[in-house]
């Protein structure tokens, strides 16, 4: 056999086993009409969640683990950590009886929330021993309907399959259709501000009530107090540096309690303060900067007549305006260790 057939037949070998290993992936990445649940160990990059007649909302990983709603947003860590745990162990209960499939079929058709899962896989994967060239793939995608009235489970389809069936997650009550919401806000990390007394340059607190009281605190040499203006405060000014030391401790783990929507979101217009108390930013020392304005809210006129209750605004509780634009609900307990005044230092 001649050097020209060798190559030709070394050149096919290698050929069908770089198609073979490529088949393999696809094959592997096969589902059948039951099959929901996800591989344990399996890399999962992105969720897209797609409701019938509004945006998608897409979940990301990136490099370091963190997740996203979109490109912008920090993804709640609680909630994606549900989702995940319930694509690995949501399993069948059994398939929706004849009589009542071809109703079920239209409704997943009409409202259901369609899910497309995607994992971290191998272009080619040589019969999962090593593969080599990352890339995403899709690894299923169902639609999700209304949870069952009379059963703990869900109405659910597999794409491309006439068979819907009722999926639950053992040892839950109830049925688990929330959990796939497409409401965006329930995405969001309700966390504000998590930052180390280290990691910070610099803060401003304007203060709309009292102009006078607010202030710009620098770190970057020592601890120094400016006004809005970047003036240095001097005049004799003396602040108590423990006050300074637990006030730029105290923005760590700042989180609202709740996003506003629909009823909520009107309703807390007729609450809201028309100016904002105070306005918050704060630089972390790579200048990334985090900010938001604190609302006072109104008590209800009958709760605070009933009660003769004084001040007239609510004292728990206040409204967030947040960067992306939406308005949250957050408490004093929280937020009140960063809501502080020029003269709060004062030693």
């Amino acid at each position: 056999m001649n050097k020209k057939k060798w190559s030709l037949i070394t050149v096919s070998i290698i050929a069908l086993f770089f198609i073979s290993s490529y088949v393999y992936g696809l094959i592997i990445f096969r589902v059948g009409d039951r099959d929901f649940s996800l591989p344990k160990d399996a890399e999962v990059t992105s969720v897209q969640i797609v409701p019938p007649d509004n945006e998608d909302i897409i979940l990301t990983k990136d490099i370091q683990g963190q997740w996203w709603v979109g490109e912008n947003y920090h993804a709640n860590e609680y909630a994606i950590n549900d989702l995940l745990s319930i694509l690995r162990h949501f399993t069948v209960r059994q398939p929706v009886s004849k009589t009542e499939r071809k109703e079920i079929n239209n409704k997943l058709e009409r409202d259901g929330i369609l899910i497309n899962v995607f994992f971290e896989t191998y272009l080619f994967n040589f019969f999962d021993v090593f593969g080599f060239i990352e890339t995403e793939r899709k690894y299923n995608s169902f639609l999700v309907g209304d949870n069952v009235k009379k059963i703990d489970g869900t109405y659910m389809r597999m794409s491309g399959s006439e068979t819907p069936h009722i999926l639950y997650l053992p040892g839950y009550s109830g049925g688990i259709a929330s959990v796939f919401t497409p409401e965006k806000h329930v995405w969001f990390d309700p966390i504000v501000v998590d930052l180390s007394a280290k990691e910070i340059d610099w803060v401003k607190i304007v203060s709309n009530e009292n102009p006078e009281e607010s202030f710009i605190l620098k770190t970057d040499k020592g601890l120094e107090f400016y006004d809005l203006d970047s003036n240095l405060i001097s005049n004799g000014f003396q602040f108590d540096t423990a006050k300074v030391v637990r006030f730029l401790s105290s923005f760590s783990d700042l989180y609202f309690e709740t996003f506003l929507k629909d009823d909520a979101y009107i309703e807390s217009e007729e609450l809201i303060f028309p100016e904002y108390a105070y306005r918050v930013v704060v630089a972390d020392l790579e200048q990334n900067e985090y900010s938001f304005d604190v609302y006072r809210r109104y008590r209800k006129v009958d709760f605070a007549e009933q009660y003769e209750l004084s001040p007239v605004f609510d004292p728990d509780r206040f409204y967030l305006e947040l960067e992306n634009g939406y308005r949250a609900v957050a408490q004093y307990y929280v937020f009140g260790r960063i809501l502080r005044s020029l003269s709060f230092f004062e030693a």
